[in-house]
């Protein structure tokens, strides 16, 4: 019977759809075409019963439904599990017939513009050709576990409103899923769209597309993978997933929590800007980044995350963070940085935690801000036990609390213009090597820093404000040397309020080092560029500012040498002036004159610290004329005469007359008066009035070294 015959009748159908279960040879034999074997598939689709349905392991030759609507008296499934299908199209056809083709084989397959709305089954099924199912809408499930889909797969704009499971599913060609949804079951919890074990050979797109919830976990993607531009309402699970070639997560939008444990990232990674926003119901498995492994870059620049965790996560290649910004807690502990790290102008607005965290080459945290949760049991920012092994930028850093506590420097640690706004302890080691610490302009209001055992460490407290810290040596009796290890250069003391820096506790220190603290011992390779150079005028100003604190502290005695320190240099700062020969000379001779009262409030009364000093220079000082009276020759001489030599003391006479002359020289100091002896020699006229003008300069000197202690 050819195909313009009418069909023999049937059970249910009026059609024969005995040709359904015949071989190609066979109708090729009977003339059976396409078409009839199509009509009598619609037959059973439309209006047969549960056995005329069964079509299992039957051969099909290609056949079109294109905008046909098929609806079905019931709801038993067109069965064609095992089936051959030559090729099968349904282009903007209406299939609400359940559909089951696991296991089938199938040429190619168009569901362009369909609409399915009853559960589609495919498991295991194999397609040779391509599937495409552009614009499609399927209204029920989809199921192809376990398929084999050997050339592209194109979804571009499908909806699915139920469940999609692709479970172990093999796609050898490029799939393509722009601009897709994959809504699922609201019913059901985490089950909506699963592709868990399945294997993308060639390239993967999700871009635009949007998943309720999703799994990826265990899936391989060969090529390059683009989800950039997705939307996750739901649950995202990658876990154990491997990418060999480049993953696209730009702009992506998670609503719920998404895990990438374990993961696999064997060529660059991106995830700038994108938006993990984490589910409600939980705090700390948001986005969860743990034990992934990255070979390439990854950038994760202006990513926003709540609670995110990389704990035990290794960065192969370089990794960026820049202006990332984490609204809960994040934890990086024990992550491993082979590469540069860029977490510049980051917003830490939890507590970020790096503890035991390794950075193999140069990590930069420039403007990044420590803002910290509530609680008070971890720091805001967290580097304890971190191993940098080489340079790390902190420049302008924010935090209030801080944790470097057993971090281990390999190279110059910069925290120019960082601020501590509450506590910071550091306590580094070195790594065979002399470390330094750049604090340049930096604020710490309170905390410890330490220094080891050994490798001491450097620290650089140039224009830096200085509050309650307290300098920690770790080895015993290394308190002699512990300043020496620090800079202080126009440090400020007192811009905390209440929390001003304590002289007091390092008095040990400072008595034994002269009261210094302008010394610094310079790293061996003076390769060190200083901000402030250490001139005497920049020394000087520094010990004023070490005087204010030291006085509001209530330690006279330390500011006192503070003082001291500071006249010194001040004399330095004028001598260098005076020996400038490209000033003028009456600067040059004004700065020497100041170079010469300087010299001597100095050496008679230490500055106004040494009272004592000047006491006894005012008792001691007549005796030194006495000499000149004695033996300096009718132009020094008295009316209580002269001696010869110094044998005529040994006479009564010669010590007798020597007394007078002792006596005459303290009258004429204290401006007493001569009483029976006056000056008979010009010289000693001369010399009896200069000392009346030293006492009173004396005088004048001692009364200026009360006041100075008093000030104190």
């Amino acid at each position: 019977m050819s195909d313009s015959e009418q069909p023999g009748g049937g059970t249910q159908t009026g059609v024969d759809t005995s040709v359904l279960h015949l071989s190609p040879a066979e109708r090729a034999e009977r003339g059976v075409g396409s078409t009839r074997v199509r009509d009598a598939l619609l037959a059973v689709a439309r209006h047969g019963d549960a056995d005329e349905k069964d079509l299992r392991e039957v051969t099909l030759p290609e056949l079109s439904f294109d905008r046909l609507q098929i609806d079905a008296d019931d709801r038993h499934p067109l069965d064609l599990r095992g089936a051959t299908v030559e090729g099968l199209s349904a282009t903007d056809a209406h299939l609400a017939v359940p559909i089951r083709l696991d296991d089938a084989e199938i040429g190619s397959v168009s569901l362009d513009g369909a609409t399915v709305t009853e559960p589609f089954h495919a498991d295991r099924a194999t397609v040779e050709g391509s599937l495409s199912a552009f614009d499609a809408r399927f209204r029920d499930e989809f199921e192809a576990e376990g398929a084999v889909f050997r050339g592209p797969v194109t979804l571009d704009e499908a909806v699915f409103h139920q469940d999609v499971t692709f479970d172990d599913a093999a796609f050898g060609g490029t799939v393509s899923a722009q601009a897709s949804e994959f809504y699922g079951d609201s019913n059901l919890f985490d089950d909506n769209t699963s592709f868990t074990g399945a294997a993308f050979r060639d390239t993967v797109t999700f871009q635009q597309t949007t998943f309720g919830a999703v799994h990826f976990e265990e899936a391989t993607f060969t090529a390059r993978a683009n989800f950039q531009d997705g939307t996750f309402d739901g649950d995202v699970e990658f876990t154990d997933a491997q990418f060999e070639a480049t993953a696209d997560f730009d702009e992506i939008t998670v609503d719920e929590d998404i895990a990438f444990d374990d993961v696999a990232f064997g060529g660059p990674a991106q995830f700038r800007g994108a938006v993990f926003a984490g589910g409600q119901r939980t705090l700390e498995d948001d986005t969860t980044f743990a034990r992934a492994v990255f070979a390439d870059d990854v950038s994760f620049a202006a990513a926003a995350f709540r609670f995110a965790t990389f704990e035990d996560a290794v960065f192969q290649g370089q990794v960026g963070f820049r202006e990332a910004a984490f609204d809960d807690d994040a934890r990086f502990e024990r992550v491993v940085f082979h590469g540069e790290a860029t977490f510049e102008e980051v917003r830490f607005h939890g507590d970020a935690a790096f503890d035991d965290a390794v950075f193999h080459e140069r990590c930069e945290f420039r403007g990044t801000t420590f803002a910290g949760g509530a609680n008070r049991v971890e720091a805001d920012a967290g580097f304890a036990g971190v191993r940098f092994e080489t340079d790390a930028g902190f420049q302008a850093v924010s935090t209030r609390t801080a944790d470097f506590t057993g971090t281990v420097f390999g190279g110059e640690i910069d925290l120019t213009d960082s601020e501590f706004t509450e506590f910071v302890e550091f306590a580094p080691h070195g790594i065979d090597t002399d470390v330094y610490v750049d604090f340049t302009r930096a604020k710490l209001k309170s905390g410890e820093i330490h220094q080891p055992d050994e490798e001491w460490v450097r620290y650089d407290l140039t224009r830096a404000s200085l509050g309650d810290v307290q300098f920690v040596a770790d080895g015993a009796g290394d308190e002699r040397d512990l300043l020496d290890h620090v800079r202080f250069c126009r440090t400020e003391f007192t811009e905390f309020d209440g929390h001003d820096f304590d002289f007091g506790a390092h008095r040990g220190y400072l008595e034994r080092n002269d009261w210094a603290i302008h010394t610094f011992d310079e790293p061996p390779t003076g390769e060190i560029e200083y901000t402030v150079e250490m001139t005497p005028e920049t020394t000087a100003t520094t010990y004023l500012k070490a005087k204010q604190a030291a006085r509001a502290d209530g330690e006279t005695k330390i500011a006192g040498e503070f003082r001291v320190k500071r006249q010194q240099f001040i004399r330095g700062e004028s001598l260098q002036v005076a020996r400038d020969a490209s000033v003028s000379l009456l600067t040059r001779v004004k700065n020497a004159g100041r170079v010469a009262e300087n010299a001597l409030l100095g050496l008679t009364c230490g500055y106004g610290m040494r009272p004592l000093r000047i006491a006894a220079a005012f008792l001691v000082s007549p005796l030194v004329f006495v000499p000149l009276y004695a033996f300096g020759g009718s132009a020094f001489a008295t009316s209580a005469g002269q001696l010869d030599s110094l044998s005529a003391l040994a006479t009564a006479g010669g010590r007798a007359t020597f007394f007078e002359l002792v006596h005459f020289s303290y009258i004429s100091y204290t401006t007493i008066g001569y009483g029976n002896i006056g000056p008979t020699g010009a010289l000693a006229r001369l010399l009896a009035a200069a000392e009346a003008y030293l006492s009173v300069v004396l005088s004048a000197l001692f009364v200026y070294a009360l006041v100075k202690r008093s000030e104190l």
